[in-house]
């Protein structure tokens, strides 16, 4: 089975690289690589980090992001990785695509797809975020797809209420979490030395994207900054925003917030796998409005404090505390996850062996051909 594997962020890569990497060693299987969106801008070094895996990208599809990230350029950006997508379906005749997630990069890849008579696998459909237009990308691209590989109970009743099949709904967890399981860590010395910075007793993991849906997130991330100076002596960790409307300002306020602590605080847009996860092992707390909160953090016996609603309504571990955008209400989120015990936190994504779920499904399709044409399936709750 020939399968097009599309990625457009550092994110969606991460959870799909365990999935990729089993594809990739199994005979059964020709895997296709095509990389957008947010890997393709000036300054990201996440192709770097796909490649250093031993992965081959067959399709580099520009969204030419970076240059105007208002709502119409977004638009425009979208046009044109579907035509992208398009030629790359046209090209590779693929079986299957496979994506994951909710972004509008993968959005337009779907529809591409749809348009070829290409059926669609995809990972994580059925969660819930509110606060952000990721939700309805995420649910539109449910009904556009053929199988579903949901993280959780919850999720999967979504998928079913959406009118799917309930024979092609996979609940296998996150794959994000054989990534942590299976990613070698670096050592602490070497992780400060790495990144620049000198080792510290108390260590802040921060990255905060433009909620979608709200107003005031220059504001919101003036709060957050703000509440981070209650911590003078703390390490400052911050990771890059996504390709979204108002992320360039964000990634702009951060940046001159940490030019003025350079002693103590380092922006990096993308750190890559192995130092994110060796982030996570050393910080303290995660701090800001990323799914990384919720999804890895509590596998890291981690607290998480979520900022705003950008996250409303995601399944969230007890180890994760939410928290109004106000300067206030995040400085008391902090000092109460900073005293909260998590070593015995169970992180509701599952434990593991996902990836391998998810290749155990894609092997026992004998026609994918079929999976295109689907019927809507009446969901009556029990």
């Amino acid at each position: 089975m020939k399968i097009l594997a599309v990625t457009g962020t550092r994110a969606d890569w991460g959870l799909l690289a365990p999935v990729l990497t089993r594809l990739e060693n199994d005979p059964r299987f020709e895997l296709h690589l095509a990389v957008t969106g947010q890997h393709l801008m000036a300054g990201s070094n996440s192709v770097d980090v796909i490649l250093a895996a031993g992965f081959s990208v067959d399709h580099a599809i520009d969204m030419e992001l970076g240059t105007d990230d208002s709502p119409a350029g977004l638009a425009v950006a979208m046009g044109k990785a579907l035509a992208g997508i398009g030629q790359a379906i046209a090209k590779d005749a693929p079986d299957m695509m496979l994506v994951l997630g909710d972004r509008y990069e993968i959005l337009a890849a779907v529809n591409a797809a749809v348009l070829a008579r290409v059926p669609v696998a995809h990972i994580a459909g059925g969660d819930v975020t509110e606060g952000a237009f990721d939700d309805a990308i995420r649910h539109a691209i449910t009904k556009q797809s053929a199988l579903h590989f949901v993280t959780n109970a919850e999720a999967r009743d979504r998928v079913l209420q959406m009118g799917e099949a309930p024979e092609n709904v996979f609940l296998v967890g996150s794959p994000g979490i054989d990534h942590i399981l299976e990613m070698p860590r670096v050592a602490r010395a070497d992780f400060f030395q790495q990144i620049g910075l000198k080792d510290r007793a108390l260590v802040f993991l921060i990255t905060f994207h433009p909620a979608t849906l709200e107003d005031g997130n220059v504001d919101h991330c003036a709060a957050m900054l703000a509440s981070l100076d209650s911590y003078p002596t703390a390490n400052l960790i911050f990771t890059g925003s996504n390709a979204d409307p108002g992320a360039r300002h964000i990634d702009e306020m951060i940046q001159t917030y940490v030019d003025a602590r350079s002693d103590r605080a380092i922006f990096i847009s993308c750190l890559g796998a192995k130092l994110y996860f060796s982030a996570l092992e050393f910080a303290d707390i995660v701090i800001g409005n990323s799914s990384s909160g919720l999804y890895e953090a509590p596998s890291f016996n981690l607290p998480t404090v979520n900022i705003g609603d950008r996250q409303a309504r995601r399944l969230r571990a007890r180890s994760v505390l939410d928290s109004k955008p106000t300067q206030m209400d995040i400085t008391v989120a902090i000092k109460k996850a900073l005293a909260l015990e998590c070593k015995d936190v169970v992180n509701p994504y599952g434990t593991g062996q996902a990836a391998v779920k998810i290749v155990d499904a894609f092997a026992r399709i004998k026609a994918p051909q079929f999976l295109s044409r689907k019927s809507f399936h009446d969901y009556r709750k029990s």
